[in-house]
């Protein structure tokens, strides 16, 4: 007795056989789903690896940059840090501490814009009257880029700066806002700030100006000519003569004056 066949195969086989065209066809047909479904399989994969590749590529090259632009800014000057956005202040500790020197210095600046200004890299409960009296009153010069020190543990880390004034040694943190400055908050001495020495262009009219203001050598006057007492016999010009009151005349005859010669004429 024959078992019973599968109708859906059976109706498949039936359609095939019976004709070679749609034998044909059935074939292309399948070779045609195979051909779609390795086309959206290869399209999904290869996004996904194209889109992998495209981040690790990114990532290395942000690793690079940031690497390049660590060591390039490790040390940094006070015209980078003048010129420098506030949100790149504390992205390094030679950046926080050179702006901390930067802002120390500044004599021009208000009171407030001074504080304000250092508050930027340190909390502005720190800026308080202790400080602003140690605040220099003379101009004071940074003379070369920062120097950081090695790293010193739970302490931070240490960046030196040179300035006319001495060197400041401002100790900076990491935190949440970048790199801050510890407390206590660095100063200048205030004595070798009144002494440090000018630049060059105020030396140079410092030494003019001593040089125009210094007192010249003062002569001794010379002894004026004393001049000689005239003798009684010499007449006495009209000028020198006493301007007091005249001489009251004495009554009597007037006397004759002794001559050596006799006077002209017949004598009476």
């Amino acid at each position: 007795m024959r078992t019973g066949a599968n109708p859906i195969t059976t109706a498949i086989r039936s359609w095939v056989l019976r004709s070679p065209g749609r034998l044909a066809s059935g074939i292309a047909i399948m070779v045609a789903v195979l051909y779609l479904a390795r086309l959206m399989v290869t399209a999904f994969t290869g996004a996904e690896n194209s889109e992998s590749d495209v981040r690790a590529h990114d990532a290395d090259t942000s690793n690079t940059s940031v690497t390049s632009t660590t060591a390039a800014a490790e040390e940094v000057t006070e015209t980078a840090v003048a010129t420098m956005s506030a949100r790149s202040i504390g992205r390094s500790p030679a950046t926080a501490a050179m702006y901390y020197a930067h802002a120390f210095v500044d004599t021009t600046a208000s009171p407030t814009q001074w504080a304000v200004a250092l508050s930027r890299v340190t909390r502005p409960e720190r800026v308080n009257d202790t400080l602003a009296a140690a605040r220099p009153t003379a101009p004071v010069s940074i003379l070369g880029p920062t120097r950081t020190l090695p790293d010193t543990g739970t302490t931070g880390t240490t960046v030196e700066i040179d300035t006319s004034a001495g060197t400041m040694t401002v100790t900076v943190t990491d935190t949440d806002d970048g790199w801050q400055v510890d407390s206590p908050l660095p100063t200048l001495h205030v004595d070798d700030v009144a002494a440090a020495a000018p630049t060059t262009g105020s030396t140079t009219a410092s030494t003019t100006t001593t040089d125009t203001t210094t007192p010249s050598p003062v002569t001794a006057p010379s002894p004026q000519r004393i001049p000689e007492s005239q003798s009684s016999s010499d007449p006495v010009p009209p000028a020198q003569q006493a301007t007091g009151p005249a001489p009251v005349p004495v009554p009597g005859p007037i006397p004759i004056p002794e001559l050596d010669t006799p006077l002209p004429g017949p004598i009476a």
